[in-house]
């Protein structure tokens, strides 16, 4: 178009040109100088590549340095997102057993040359298939990652927990998540989860348009680092011992030091083995676990509900004695029986045990007492003095599937029978520990540690402190000492002595060390579905007390006769490691004690027969 000079027309033409060219001008300003981050980040999103390095994590250790958990290099599986092929996505499926609709749910999360993750613990022999038919699995990656690896493959197995994949859930919460990351499921990997993964370690590195790798990218990386390393409050000494103990039967064994409340073994059994969830849980296996009669994956110590029986008695001697409702020398005649109205209820001795008080019931634990002792201190104390140590509540110990239990009371009766429709009976039932009354072995083990220390303890715990790998810092995890102030010293003293006398020489006997004073208590907890359940309770040494033990053993019967012994067995342990008990020297009192009850009995044969007279002893050529 031409115009002629001094047109109009020509002046607005080449305004219009000018106008344009500003406009391009400050859109190149704008989009060069204005907003130069915005478009360079998402420039370098199409040509720059995010690689994750997952840190080692931390290493678990018993209370002595002994390892427990460390890690093996494995082989994992990752796609890229840009790269990656439908075939690719096919032949991998195919070849790992994957889900393919899970794969494309998880590129959707990630960026178009961030790697995702697919498949880890590869076996080398698939690793090598997979390298030689690179060129036709565009967009495969392998990287070289740690692997937990347990020493110990059942005896720990509900104190460690178990390993997983991240849930859905669980990545929506929290952004540091990745598709594909391993985190814990149960246990104390579930409970210090945070601690022990550590923090991920990133490089940048610049790609091409085929996604492949130029260069990386100067100061924009950061390496990984490993978790904190954890030392368990745990023996591994004494939870091995306590292992072959048990062998096939089903049961807890929970000891706890009573100065700090660190548990020095917890042991449930059946078990599992941990090697099985240390990499994708088959799902056959998973199925046959789950289905198992004996439930070898539930935690009996913290999970199991179960009566306590008469380990129980202690609460309702507390609650009498401390309220003045009887005092220590409070007696009773037991002939075996008691009536409660139309109901005739049973002593387990059933001769009787005759007349009895406050230190002998519970020496004998006599059912006849305590039933009539229930029955005087109403349900209101019983549910105060439950309660007041610290039943029908979690201990808080790192076990995060802990139960409460139940504690029944006046309200809870009402609400299940109606007001007025439950009868004394009941009170009587869980003065003995029975009933709808429900515990814990960790409850149980708590309570003996509060009554060792006469009032004082402290909250259960596993974990005795972390360790940073790269400074060397040390976190202690230790709890502060509650204390029961409401019960007076007197009371405290008459219950212990009774439960002194249960070690030497009541019920319990079973359980004493030689050499080395201790306090405890049986009980059969009678079971609806079968045997009942056999108990045992105590502390060790009775001045100055350093161990406190709770025994169960499901369907196992008397307490006396099958948990009591295991709890002497673990004690004599215990005291062996500490210097304090000799095995040799109790072998020789043990031969000495069977020396003299062998002299009696020839000397009663003797007397009975008249070779001898009574009160004199017989000497043999050759005898001292």
């Amino acid at each position: 178009m031409r115009f002629r000079q001094g047109d109009p027309r020509r002046l607005v033409f080449y305004g219009l040109i000018a106008v344009g060219v500003a406009v391009l001008i400050g859109g190149f300003y704008n989009v060069q100088i204005l907003q130069r981050d915005i478009y360079l980040d998402k420039s370098e999103q199409n040509s720059v590549k995010k690689e994750t390095q997952v840190p080692a994590r931390g290493l678990i250790y018993d209370r002595n340095g002994r390892l427990i958990a460390d890690n093996r290099p494995s082989f994992s599986l990752y796609l890229v997102p840009a790269q990656t092929t439908p075939q690719t996505i096919t032949t991998l499926s195919n070849l790992l057993e994957l889900d393919e609709g899970q794969i494309k749910k998880n590129f959707k999360r990630a960026r178009r040359f961030q790697a995702v993750k697919v498949a880890r613990y590869v076996e080398p022999e698939v690793l090598t298939i997979l390298q030689e038919n690179k060129l036709n699995l565009p967009g495969l990656e392998w990287r070289v990652e740690p692997k937990r690896n347990y020493l110990f493959h059942r005896s720990f197995a509900h104190v460690l927990g178990t390993l997983g994949e991240i849930g859905e859930e669980e990545l929506s919460e929290n952004p540091e998540y990745e598709p594909g990351d391993l985190v814990g499921k149960k246990g104390v990997e579930q409970a210090l989860d945070k601690d022990l993964r550590g923090v991920k370690g990133y490089q940048f590195v610049k790609v091409n348009a085929m996604g492949r790798k130029i260069e990386p990218i100067p100061g924009k990386s950061a390496p990984p680092n490993p978790g904190k390393d954890l030392y368990l409050a745990i023996d591994a000494r004494l939870q091995l011992f306590a292992d072959s103990l048990f062998q096939d039967r089903r049961g807890t064994l929970i000891a706890i030091d009573v100065r700090n409340g660190e548990i020095i073994t917890l042991l449930s059994k059946p078990d599992y083995d941990l090697d099985l969830f240390a990499e994708a849980v088959n799902p056959q296996v998973w199925s046959e676990l789950m289905a198992d009669s004996l439930k070898p994956l539930f935690d009996r110590s913290t999970q199991g509900l179960y009566p306590p029986g008469s380990t129980y008695k202690m609460v309702a001697a507390f609650a009498a004695l401390n309220e003045g409702i009887v005092t220590p020398q409070w007696s009773v005649y037991c002939p075996g029986y008691f009536r409660i109205g139309q109901r005739v209820v049973r002593c387990w001795s059933g001769g009787g045990h005759g007349e009895m008080s406050m230190i002998s019931a519970i020496r004998n634990s006599c059912n006849v007492y305590f039933y009539q002792l229930g029955l005087k201190i109403g349900i209101e104390h019983w549910t105060k003095y439950s309660t007041l140590f610290q039943f029908g509540k979690k201990t808080g110990i790192e076990l995060l599937t802990e139960k409460a239990g139940l504690v029944p009371s006046k309200s809870y009766y009402d609400r299940v029978f109606g007001p007025g429709g439950w009868t004394k009976g009941l009170l009587a039932n869980v003065a003995i520990g029975q009933g709808e009354l429900l515990v814990t072995p960790l409850q149980m083990a708590q309570f003996a540690m509060i009554l060792a220390n006469r009032g004082v303890f402290y909250k259960p715990h596993l974990c005795h402190k972390l360790v940073d790998k790269i400074s060397g810092a040390e976190t202690p995890l230790s709890y502060p000492a509650q204390k029961l102030n409401d019960i007076k010293p007197e009371v405290f003293e008459t219950v212990l002595e009774g439960m002194r006398q249960v070690v030497a020489g009541g019920t319990g006997w079973r359980a004493a060390v030689w050499g080395i004073s201790g306090g405890g208590k049986t009980g059969t907890a009678q079971n609806p579905h079968g045997t009942s359940h056999a108990w045992y309770i105590g502390f060790a040494p009775f001045e100055n007390p350093e161990i406190a033990v709770a025994v169960l053993f499901e369907n196992g019967g008397s307490g006396g006769g099958v948990s009591a012994p295991i709890a002497g067995e673990y004690l004599r342990k215990y005291f062996h490691y500490q210097g304090k008990f000799d095995y040799t020297q109790y072998r020789q009192h043990v031969q000495r004690q069977e020396q003299k009850q062998r002299e009696q009995a020839r000397l009663d044969s003797l007397r009975a027969a008249g070779a001898i007279a009574p009160g004199d002893s017989a000497v043999f050529p050759g005898e001292d």
